[in-house]
């Protein structure tokens, strides 16, 4: 069995490496950043060597860039909930590589904490970034507003526009957005942590890059090489089937 994963494996190498993988992606600093750094760039790096697989990296808005994978002119894109897999309807990678933290950012003086179960935030309004689409993801059947930033969102919340605004604790890390909260009074509490997947274009390339991203992460689990990588960016959450998993 494992000659064979390894015949398949040499197989799917042999075909892919005729071309360039395209990877379109959003800017998130420290995971995808503009020159090409970052923990997801360089977890493709691993299970993607630039030997065989020379990577051509593309930013663009998180929305548009996945609308790119759907549409073959990307092959791969990153930060994907199995909502977005299936809305834009790509394929998924076996295992996330990730997971978003969702938070929920209020107005105390308006809201509480049992103002956050699903049912009740069904009926508030709720904002959250631009192709995040968290109200999927959570299935709340709210439509939502999409915000341009966080400091958009606060703005948002200050002026009561919106009752919660559903963000990345990622987003709101830097010093100055989290003055800004401190300074406006406004509460954050976790809601849910959702897996993240690598998403892949439906085309027959995209499959074949699929399959072989499944089976390399399989393989660098077994060897240990994952949990080494995983080890080296704390800032990322290892896949569930991984002993450093958390």
């Amino acid at each position: 069995m494992k000659h064979i994963c390894s015949v398949l494996l040499l197989c799917l190498s042999s075909w892919l490496s005729a071309h360039p993988v395209i990877i379109e992606t959003s800017l998130w600093p420290g995971f995808t950043n503009a020159d090409g750094s970052g923990a997801y760039f360089a977890l493709a790096r691993l299970v993607l060597p630039a030997a065989d697989y020379p990577l051509v990296i593309r930013h663009n808005h998180l929305g548009r860039a996945w609308l790119a994978v759907q549409r073959g002119q990307a092959d791969l894109s990153f930060g994907l909930t199995q909502a977005d897999i299936q809305a834009f309807a790509l394929e998924s990678s076996n295992l996330p590589y990730d997971a978003d933290t969702v938070l929920a950012v209020f107005q105390p003086t308006r809201l509480q904490l049992t103002d956050l179960s699903k049912p009740r935030l069904s009926s508030l309004h709720l904002g959250w970034e631009k192709s995040y689409n968290y109200g999927a993801v959570l299935q709340i059947s709210n439509q939502g507003y999409e915000v341009s930033n966080p400091a958009h969102a606060i703005q948002l919340l200050l002026a009561g526009r919106i009752d919660v605004y559903l963000a990345e604790r990622g987003d709101l890390a830097t010093p100055e957005l989290q003055q800004q909260l401190k300074k406006s009074g406004l509460q954050q509490q976790w809601l849910a942590t959702v897996p993240v997947y690598a998403g892949f274009s439906p085309t027959d390339k995209g499959r074949r890059l699929k399959q072989y991203w499944d089976q390399r992460i399989e393989r660098l689990e077994k060897s240990g090489e994952l949990q080494r990588f995983y080890q080296s960016y704390p800032v990322l959450q290892p896949p569930l089937s991984s002993p450093q998993s958390r």
